[in-house]
């Protein structure tokens, strides 16, 4: 039982990861496209307020 668990948070993740990576390249292709800040992007993209906590770091880097 905690082996399945211990996958199952593994996989979620790493879903969550691949979710971050994903929409950092859409924000960054967002801003460069259309020449609009993070917050636009992020608007636009309707990106929940927890992920852009997250991704914020990522640009402010």
């Amino acid at each position: 039982e905690n082996i399945e668990k211990g996958h199952s948070m593994g996989l979620e993740q790493g879903q969550k990861l691949e979710r971050k990576k994903k929409n950092i390249e859409l924000i960054t292709n967002l801003m460069n496209s259309l020449s609009i800040s993070f917050s636009k992007a992020v608007e636009l993209l309707k990106v929940s307020e927890d992920e852009v906590l997250e991704i914020k770091k990522y640009f402010e880097a």
